[in-house]
C-alpha cells in the first residue's frame, strides 16, 4: 500500500473541525493530508468591508484582505499538520485566492494545475468553481478571484493525464448532486473522461456539500461515485468527503451567519502503488448544537 491519504475539503475556517480530522489522521498513522480547497470562508472583516466602502481604497482593502487570510486562517493549518508531523498537499476552492495559499505553502499548493506524487502515483490539482457568493464576487470584481476556467482545467488534464486528480469542482453527474437534484458539477472533466485513453485511478472533489457522506440530496449520493469506460474496462473512482467545516450563507455586508448547514466530515483513503484506491472510511466530527465531538466513523466502502 503506497499510501493512506486523510482527505478533507471545505473547512470555511473551521480550525477546530480540521484539528480534530488531523489528530485523528495522526493516530492513524495516515501518510498524507489532502485539502481539496475552500479553506477560507470570510477572507475579509466586516470592517475591512466598511473601510472599503467609505475610502474606495481597493489596494489598501486588498493589502488587509492578504494580511487576514494568509496571518490567520493559512498559517493556523501550517501550523495544525506541522504540530501533527504530516505532510500537506491542497488547492483552493472558490472561496480562496491561488496567490494567497502558494505564499504560504509554497509546492505543497498544486491548484494551479502543477504536479506532484503520492507514492509511485501522479497527481495533478486545480482550484476553484463556478459559484461564488457575493462577498467572493466583490473580490473577482476587484481583480482578486479568477473566474473558473474549464477549458484550462480539461487542457491540463490533457497534457498531465494523472493518475490521481485533485479539483475543488466535482466531475459532472459524478459527486456534485445538489439539495434539488440537480448536477452542477464542471463538463470539463467529464469531457476529458469520456475522451482520454487513460483514465485517472482516483478524483479527489469537493465544492458540493450536500453530495458528500451527509448525503443530503434526492439522489442518495454519499460522497462515492464511479465512471466507467465499458470497453476497455478502466474506472475512475470519484470520491467527495464533504465539508469538514462549518458553513452558512452569511449576510454580504455584516459577514454574519444566516443559514447554517450539517458539517463535519472528512475521509481516509487507503491507495495501491500505482494510485488505484482500495477502501475508503467516512467520518464525521459534528457534535449536538454544531460543536465539535469525537471521531465518529460512518461506513466504509471497498472500491
Amino acid at each position: 500500500m503506497a499510501q493512506k491519504l486523510l482527505v478533507v475539503s471545505d473547512m470555511h475556517d473551521d480550525l477546530e473541525s480540521f484539528q480534530r480530522a488531523v489528530d485523528y489522521g495522526a493516530a492513524q498513522e495516515v501518510d498524507r493530508v489532502a485539502h481539496l480547497g475552500d479553506v477560507s470562508l470570510r477572507p475579509y472583516t466586516a470592517g475591512h468591508l466598511q473601510d472599503l466602502l467609505n475610502s474606495r481604497n481597493v489596494e489598501q482593502f486588498l493589502a488587509r484582505k492578504r494580511r487576514h487570510t494568509r496571518d490567520g486562517v493559512l498559517a493556523d493549518v501550517r501550523r495544525i499538520v506541522q504540530s501533527a508531523g504530516l505532510p500537506i498537499t491542497l488547492i483552493g476552492g472558490n472561496y480562496d485566492d491561488n496567490k494567497d495559499l502558494e505564499s504560504v505553502f509554497g509546492f505543497d499548493f498544486i491548484g494551479g494545475g502543477s504536479l506532484a506524487k503520492f507514492g509511485e502515483a501522479s497527481v495533478m490539482g486545480y482550484s476553484g468553481a463556478d459559484a461564488n457568493p457575493p462577498h467572493i464576487q466583490l473580490l473577482q470584481q476587484v481583480g482578486e478571484n479568477r473566474d473558473f476556467d474549464h477549458q484550462l482545467l480539461y487542457n491540463r488534464l490533457s497534457e498531465a493525464q494523472p493518475d490521481i486528480a485533485i479539483i475543488h469542482n466535482p466531475p459532472q453527474g459524478l459527486c456534485d448532486d445538489m439539495f434539488n437534484g440537480r448536477n452542477v458539477g464542471t463538463g470539463a472533466t467529464l469531457q476529458y473522461l469520456q475522451r482520454t485513453s487513460r483514465l485517472p485511478k482516483l478524483i479527489l472533489s469537493g465544492h458540493i456539500h450536500e453530495a458528500g457522506p451527509n448525503g443530503n440530496n434526492p439522489n442518495g449520493v454519499q460522497g462515492v461515485a464511479e465512471y466507467r469506460d465499458e470497453e476497455t474496462g478502466q474506472r475512475t473512482v470519484v470520491l467527495n468527503p464533504g465539508n469538514i467545516g462549518r458553513f452558512g450563507l452569511l449576510d454580504p455586508r455584516s459577514l454574519e451567519m444566516r443559514m447554517q448547514f450539517p458539517f463535519g466530515t472528512f475521509v481516509v483513503v487507503d491507495l495501491e502503488d500505482d494510485g488505484s484506491p482500495l477502501r475508503v472510511h467516512q467520518y464525521s466530527v459534528e457534535g449536538p448544537n454544531r460543536t465539535v465531538s469525537d471521531v465518529r466513523h460512518l461506513r466504509s466502502y471497498t472500491l
